[in-house]
This record gives structure tokens, sequence and C-alpha cells, in this order.
């Protein structure tokens, strides 16, 4: 669900590395490249959330490409990063220094107020050809809590995405390797005083092939790998290596073209889930999944672009002491720019993932957002944004049933609020001031809140 995190530079912006979407916001609001805002990353839980869910918004894609007319051509080259160009390669990257303050830097209940720094960084390369695109890049955030040191973290990725058109074949691929981090308000998570770190490698490969008519057929393999740290401690519950697991995917997507930039879409998918770590000698925790879906994708130079799939999502377990799951799925990414000042995006999205417990295998979850995004006299942009997130609980096999592995995973619900301003500068330097608002509740607590406000530096290339 690549919309979910507005400004996150990492690559879970999602497959599709040059769509028009990136280019639009690239020069409506041309101060927010490259760099995340410390708000965003403060609050990645919704990303986090995402460990375990299955991607299906690439599948079905089309190729990219969008006018620019001279007034955002204007816009992007007095405040739009540059970045470096040595041939057919386009370098681009930066850094950016926060600082603020939170209520609850351990964003559970009774969390410890802290004084907070975030530093970012990134940098990639992209080389655009004829028929060939390449993009490499990294990114690394470190998060600092003067008054809370036990919720210092530090989160990177490295990436390599691209294209090559053959004949009628345009073959994509993607791996990265990304080190993330899990807090308590994250949908399925432990209620633990400590971030949990986990590795993430993605390697993702699908095949446009384009026949003599409208219809384009794009087959589709994902292979995820996800490792979680044991952490130190008497505390049974940051032994995480249990999560450990493989994930295999092979989907085959079908476009077919209605006009230019509309296309009707038919997704079928397949998914299996093997698990590496037996802990207690539980029953096996491995599943397969199958996902049928429909949707329609719009996208031309204009006000409008809207991407909507719907169907069947299914996950059955391989002992049958875990109930299968079955739920209507859904994805929506909506976007309004009804001037070249403004911007309103909708993303929705409903469907199956993992959960931290042991006995509790899967649950279903519920996200949507809106963000609003207003230019003021082309280098301030001023918005805000609203977004919730429901997962529904778990519940634990009766084998497990008045055992120590009893655990109930309660259903959650959090809402985030957020504000901010950015002001570019120049084409290099910004100021930004943010703040974040969220009403959570981590498995098996009341509800809290969590409230950041930050002021930070940017600078791009």
């Amino acid at each position: 669900m690549e919309a979910f995190l507005d400004g996150s530079f990492s690559a879970r912006r999602g497959l599709m590395f040059v769509c028009r979407e990136k280019t639009r916001l690239r020069l409506l609001f041309a101060l927010e490249i490259g760099i995340a805002s410390p708000l965003s990353l403060f609050l990645g839980g919704v990303a986090h959330a995402q460990v375990v869910t299955q991607n299906l918004s690439a599948l079905g894609s089309a190729e990219d490409g969008l006018s620019v007319d001279a007034f955002q051509s204007d816009t992007d080259h007095r405040y739009g990063a540059q970045g470096l160009r040595y041939g057919p390669w386009a370098i681009n990257g930066g850094a950016s220094e926060g600082w603020g303050y939170t209520n609850n830097a351990d964003q559970m209940m009774g969390g410890v107020p802290s004084a907070a720094s975030i530093t970012n960084a990134n940098l990639e390369g992209l080389l655009t050809q004829n028929r060939r695109l390449l993009n490499i890049g990294a990114t690394v955030s470190q998060q600092y809590y003067p008054e809370r040191e036990l919720q210092n973290q530090t989160n990177w990725t490295a990436f390599l995405r691209g294209y090559e058109k053959i004949g009628r074949h345009r073959v994509s691929y993607r791996f990265s390797h990304e080190k993330m981090t899990q807090m308590p308000s994250d949908l399925g998570a432990f209620a633990v005083n400590q971030p949990i770190p986990y590795f993430m490698e993605d390697l993702s490969l699908d095949d446009t092939i384009e026949t003599h008519g409208r219809l384009s057929v794009i087959p589709n393999f994902d292979l995820k790998r996800f490792l979680f740290t044991d952490l130190g401690g008497d505390n049974i519950y940051l032994k995480q290596s249990y999560r450990n697991r493989l994930l295999f995917s092979e989907g085959l997507g079908l476009r077919y073209s209605l006009a230019e930039g509309s296309d009707l879409l038919m997704i079928t998918q397949g998914v299996e889930i093997r698990y590496s770590n037996n802990r207690f000698h539980l029953p096996s925790r491995d599943s397969n999944g199958f996902s049928a879906l429909v949707g329609y994708d719009y996208e031309m130079p204009g006000p409008f672009s809207i991407r909507v799939l719907g169907g069947y999502q299914n996950r059955s377990y391989n002992v049958a002491a875990y109930k299968t799951i079955d739920t209507f799925y859904a994805e929506l990414r909506g976007t309004w720019t009804p001037t070249r000042m403004t911007r309103v995006s909708l993303t929705v999205s409903r469907g199956i993932a993992d959960s931290a417990f042991e006995s509790v295998i899967g649950f279903i979850y519920t996200t949507a957002a809106l963000d609003i995004r207003q230019v003021y006299s082309r280098n301030i942009v001023l918005h805000a944004g609203f977004q919730i997130q429901q997962g529904g609980a778990g519940q634990t096999p009766a084998i497990f049933q008045n055992t120590p592995l009893d655990q109930t995973m309660t259903s959650q619900l959090n809402a985030n609020f957020s504000v901010g301003v950015n002001w570019a500068l120049n084409q290099h330097l910004s100021l930004e001031a943010s703040n974040v608002y969220r009403n959570a509740n981590a498995s098996g607590s009341s509800r809290y809140s969590i409230d950041m406000a930050m002021i930070s530096v940017k600078y791009q290339l």
C-alpha cells in the first residue's frame, strides 16, 4: 500500500518508481522532494503495520508519462531540487535535522515524555534511457530521545529497481533490504516498552506483455524474508525470532485499455507463508493465501487520478487448529488536483495481516488516510492530514485456551491528525514546522495519546 505514508522516501513508496503521481508531486510541491518529514518517521507505525500485508497495487500498473506546463516547470526550477547530472545519470539526495518534543516517547500507555531529535539522509541515482530505467539508492533515519534512550532507533533502506524493454516485454525488477522498527501502537504488535527491530528483504519481478490488441498480461513473482531480532532481558515476549518467515507470492494481472490512461484491471495472486522458527513446539503457523480482484485505473494529465481494486482474499493454515480467514479485500488511491496549488489525496486499504501473537495468527485490518496540501506563493506548502487504522481482534485457538499461551489480541483503533508548513528558501534549503497527534491503543491497553511537535531544517542537492 504504497500511498500510506506520503513524504517517505523509502522503498515503501511502492513498486512503481517513476510513476505519474511522483512526477506530479515533484512539479506541484517541489519543496517536499527527497527527505522524509521527521513527523512521518516518528509515527511510522502506519508503515510498520504493513510488515505482513501483501501489496497488490503494482500489478496491472500502466506505463508512466506526464506533460508539464510552463508554470509547473518554472516552480520546479526555482524551488525544486535539481540534483547532479552525469551523462544519462541523475544524482539526488539530501539530509535533514529535526528537533522537537513528544509527550510519549514509548508510544504506549504511561509512556515517558522526552525531547526528540530526528536525523534523515538519502542518496539515489537514476539512469534513464530509451528502453531502460535503473534506480539505486539508500536512506537512513535516526531517532534520539535524551530522556528515554531506550527508544532510540536507527532505520535504513537500500534498494535497486528498474525495468528493461525487450520487444513487447517490459521486465521490471526490484530488490530492497530494510531495517525497520515495530512499536506498541502498530496493528498486531505487542505492548512492550522498547522498539522491536526487524529486517526485510524483498525481491520482485514482473513482466508486462503487450498483445496486438488492448490487452496486456502481467505475471509477477515476489519473495519476502522477515528477520526479527531477539532482544535481551527477562521478558519472554522480547524473544521475537519465532516471527521469522518467508513469503512467496505469484500473481497474474490483466490490463485492458479502454483509452489512453484508462484501464480495466483483473488480478489474481497466491501466497505461501513459511515460518522458520517453531517456538515452544507450537503447531505450525505456515499458511497459504489467495486473492482475486477487479479494478479500474485512471491516470491522465488533469485534475483527477484514481486506482481502485476490490475482491476476495483468503488465508488458510496448514494446521486445523487455526481457522481460515476470509475477507473482502480493497485498495483505493485517489488524487484530486483542482488547481496547480492544491492537492487532495485519499487512500483506503483492507486485507489480512499477521499478528505478533504466537497463538493468534491472522487478523483483518482497515486503514484510510486523507491528505490536503496547499501551496502558497510557490515556496510555502501548508498541509493537513487525517488517518485511521483498525485491526480486528484475532481469536485464540481452542488448543491454547487455559494455557500460558492463551493470549488475546484486542481490537485496535488508531487515529492520527497532522498539520504542518514547509518553507523553501531556495532550491537546496527549506524549513518545516509540524505537529502530529495520535489517539491510539496498544493490544490489551486502554486508549492513550501521542503528541509530537517538531521543527526541522532540510538540505537537498
